[in-house]
């Protein structure tokens, strides 16, 4: 090691610069060698960004070329239907009206801007022109001022063969045709050699003035064959009256193909016809007052009303339907049959359903009513009780909402048990159903807030060479609200047999109880 002199060597090491000495720090080589915009351009940048975006347009020009074509369309529209109902209505100014064809009044009394009839029978509203029709015919005109009703009576025969129909234009509403109201009363002529049906028909009006606004007519063809009413629908003062009562006096021993009654605010009595008569179609309707039926027979049956009763004894091989809104209470006496009814029930029956060996479907009923109690005895029987490879076999239906209903089933002593398929629908009200021994199959009976009673006496019968069998009731489910099995003689079979019946009952809140026999 040479170690120099210290003047020499200081001169050389030591720097002219006296003071601390700086060392910058290495670059970073990942950092940028951009520098930051200055305050100019950013603020220049920051407007940008802040410019407000353009508005869309609410509507473009797709949607005013479619507002376009619809005001094209319905303008065109416009003038096709416009123009023809300017020239309908002008045509009648400048041409006379056509003047009706000559014949007796009542020939445009049911054209189509008379007052409409809601039911079925509204399809018999047609013109009268074209038929022979006898308007008006009068046999006794009263007219006296001691009495202060006049009385006319008009009289008619017709052959019983093809339609009978008796019907008015009087509709629904009880306030247009205030101060109207009738009966219809129909039962056998006690002249056992008359052939023809008998129209009689009395009219009991206030003044002569009343009288003439009416019209009763009479016609042997058409579809209006029979008898038909006009009344007005304004009478010529409040206090004025307008009266019908209808009799219809049927021949001993006949078969009628169809009669029906369209009879708003009239009642309606059927004498005891059977079996001295046979309908294969009976159609009968009403609204506000109500239709008894003492005996009908018949393939085809309906009777239809809407705030009254029906009631009456059927018996009837096809179909029998009985239908109401809702009923109330009322006594009547019947004059020609000697008889006084009093119900509080809207459906009240005495029925018979007769299965034939010829019918391919089963016989059917059904009963409906929205508000009222129902209450029949059902008998089931055969025209062949002895024909061991028929079994009849039947269908009921019976619904109501607010009213009890209370049923019995039972088969004809010469029917052997039968395929039965009932179904019972109730809500508000107490459901009694009863079925006598010779029912056999599935039961389903439920109620949500209330209890199901299920009855079955002990009961046994011989079973000729075999020995004796016994009345016996299987349950599937058993709930105070639902029971569900099967009822029958001997043993149950695994699976469900051909042609036995089947009960099912539904009510939403109110006790249902069945008795099985």
């Amino acid at each position: 090691m040479i170690i120099l002199d210290g003047d020499r060597g200081r001169d050389k090491i030591d720097s002219p610069f006296v003071g601390q000495t700086v060392r910058l720090p290495d670059r970073v080589t990942l950092r940028l060698t951009t520098s930051l915009p200055d305050y100019d351009a950013s603020q220049q940048e920051h407007e940008v960004s802040q410019e407000p975006e353009k508005k869309k347009r609410r509507f473009d020009s797709s949607f005013w070329r479619a507002v376009v074509c619809s005001l094209v369309i319905y303008v065109a529209l416009s003038l096709a239907i416009a123009v023809p109902l300017v020239v309908v209505r002008k045509e009648p100014k400048n041409k006379p009206r056509p003047k009706p064809p000559p014949g007796p009044p009542g020939y445009s009394l049911w054209s189509s801007d008379d007052a409409t009839s809601p039911l079925p029978l509204q399809s018999l509203r047609e013109s009268l022109s074209g038929h022979a029709v006898r308007c008006n015919v009068w046999d006794i005109a009263e007219d006296s001022s001691s009495n202060p009703l006049l009385l006319s009576t008009s009289q008619y025969k017709l052959p019983p063969q093809g339609l009978i129909t008796v019907r008015s234009n009087i509709s629904y509403d009880s306030d247009i045709f205030s101060g109207i109201n009738g009966s219809l009363a129909v039962n056998l002529n006690q002249d056992k050699k008359e052939k023809n049906v008998l129209f009689i028909v009395n009219v009991l009006s206030s003044t002569r003035a009343v009288r003439d606004l009416t019209n009763v007519c009479f016609t042997d063809t058409g579809p209006n064959r029979g008898l038909t009413i006009y009344a007005p629908k304004e009478l010529d003062s409040p206090d004025a009256t307008l009266s019908f009562a209808i009799q219809v006096l049927l021949p001993v021993s006949v078969s009628i193909e169809t009669f029906k009654t369209y009879l708003p605010l009239f009642s309606q009595t059927f004498g005891e016809l059977r079996p001295q008569v046979w309908f294969d179609r009976l159609t009968i309707e009403g609204t506000n007052n109500f239709i008894s039926c003492g005996k009908l027979a018949g393939s085809h049956i309906s009777v239809k009303n809407v705030l009254a009763n029906v009631q009456g004894s059927f018996n009837v091989t096809d179909r029998l339907t009985l239908d109401t809104v809702r009923g109330w209470g009322f006594q009547c006496t019947d004059s020609f049959v000697q008889t006084t009814y009093s119900h509080d029930r809207a459906i009240s029956a005495n029925i018979i359903l007769t299965q034939t060996p010829s019918c391919l479907q089963p016989s059917f009923l059904s009963m409906d009513t929205g508000y009222s109690p129902i209450s029949a005895n059902i008998t089931l029987a055969t025209t062949a009780p002895g024909n061991a490879e028929f079994q009849p076999s039947f269908v009921t239906q019976v619904k109501t909402f607010n009213g009890g209903i209370d049923v019995d089933i039972l088969h004809d002593k010469h029917t052997p048990s039968s395929s039965l398929s009932l179904q019972v629908q109730n809500a508000l009200a107490e459901s009694n159903v009863r079925l006598d021994s010779k029912f056999e199959g599935m039961f389903n009976v439920q109620t949500k807030l209330d209890q199901v009673t299920i009855r079955n006496g002990t009961i046994s019968r011989g079973g000729g060479k075999s020995a004796a069998k016994e009345r016996v009731i299987s349950f599937d489910q058993r709930s105070p609200g639902r029971a569900m099995g099967w009822v029958g003689w001997g043993q149950r079979q695994p699976q469900r047999t051909f042609g036995q019946g089947r009960i099912e009952i539904v009510s939403s809140l109110s006790p249902i109880t069945l008795d099985l026999g």
